[in-house]
């Protein structure tokens, strides 16, 4: 079934989104905020986006034009049934503030990843007296790897076989579903939106990879790499922070999967280490490093990830030391403490939440307890 789509967001991944849902017969209308429209401005002087490599929809590349491309946000919005939010999340609050003001009731919102955005926007709702007003949710990852290539063409590496999507509450989560794979086959059902965000494979990848290649980086800058210029010792640093994660999300999510598990199946490669799998995945044979370490890799998946896993692990009582690590790391190297400023279950309202009320609010319905389980 064709929809109406507004794609929020016209980076790497808005581009790929905007252009290949056009491919697929959706009518699309890609929008950002003013300070962030270079990237739009430069699509509408083109009259649409050429896209190259692999689009989901199954029709072939080519050149896709959106119906609409626009800095009016709350045009953008009017009328359409789905809404894809696909910006980093330190980005997210503008897009945010936009729909509780504009936003039109019963449309799906979706943080394309979610990077707990979708439980920051419904403290947003709540605040504002719209709770319940759209059917939000958020997937684990983007569903593409893409990267732009030059002005106006973007190339979809990779879509994701299959990617985690949850609602929030997760009774709705089938709801939603019956509408968005109309968009994306791919999404299946996760447990809840703290699984979703809790298992973002990016919280291991960027970050780790990034500073512990820091020096590199800011020797020579952005360099060609293969697969993150992972090394065994790296992945070992990977493993040790996954695993800590997983023990918070032992305690949150019925099934567990290591970030190896994860990888194997959003990427069809066969099961084996950290190091192993990353080898495997096609998509990151030939790729850049960012150029800095002002790089959202670090700037986003930081202070809106581990962060806000760490946070939760001090909620559950979960010691964190390898993860708190790497967030020492990359606030001394950018002179912020983002263990203050990043996103947090504190600052979100969180902070007298218990395990059984942070449960119920996700899934909707009330799960006792008795032990955590292991």
């Amino acid at each position: 079934m064709k929809m109406k789509v507004a794609v929020l967001g016209a980076g790497h991944g808005g581009q790929a989104m905007a252009g290949d849902l056009t491919l697929g017969g959706h009518e699309v209308r890609l929008a950002a905020t003013e300070e962030h429209s270079t990237n739009l401005k430069l699509l509408a002087a083109f009259g649409g986006i050429f896209v190259e490599g692999t689009p989901s929809t199954g029709a072939k590349p080519g050149f896709a034009r959106p119906a609409m491309m626009t800095t009016d946000l709350p045009l953008a919005i009017k009328g359409a049934e789905v809404i894809m939010i696909v910006v980093p999340a330190f980005a997210q609050q503008a897009y945010m503030q936009c729909l509780v003001e504009h936003g039109e009731r019963g449309q799906i919102v979706v943080f394309n990843p979610g990077k707990f955005g979708t439980l920051a926007f419904s403290r947003e709702l709540e605040r504002a007296g719209r709770a319940g007003d759209f059917l939000i949710g958020e997937t684990a990852s983007l569903i593409y790897a893409a990267k732009t290539k030059g002005l106006g063409h973007v190339n979809i590496k990779a879509v994701k076989s299959e990617l985690p999507f949850a609602a929030l509450p997760s009774l709705r989560t089938a709801e939603a579903l019956w509408k968005l794979t109309d968009l994306y086959p791919q999404l299946t059902p996760a447990y809840n939106v703290l699984q979703t965000s809790v298992d973002a494979p990016g919280l291991i990848i960027h970050p780790i990879t990034t500073l512990m290649n820091m020096s590199r980086i800011e020797q020579i800058g952005p360099y060609r790499n293969s697969h993150y210029d992972i090394t065994p010792s790296v992945a070992r640093i990977m493993d040790a922070v996954d695993r800590e994660r997983m023990e918070i999300a032992r305690t949150l999510c019925y099934e567990t999967y290591s970030f190896a598990e994860n990888m194997n199946v959003m990427y069809k490669v066969k099961p084996g280490t950290v190091y192993d799998t990353m080898y495997q995945i096609s998509a990151h044979n030939v790729q850049m490093a960012p150029g800095d370490l002002k790089h959202r890799y670090v700037t986003e998946d930081v202070p809106y990830g581990l962060v806000t896993v760490a946070s939760l692990g001090r909620m559950l009582g979960i010691p964190t030391p390898c993860m708190d690590s790497i967030i020492t790391i990359a606030s001394v190297a950018n002179g912020e403490d983002y263990s203050k400023t990043g996103r947090t279950m504190e600052n979100m309202g969180f902070q007298q939440q218990s395990l059984q009320d942070l449960v119920d609010l996700v899934t909707g319905r009330r799960i006792i307890w008795t032990s955590r389980p292991r």
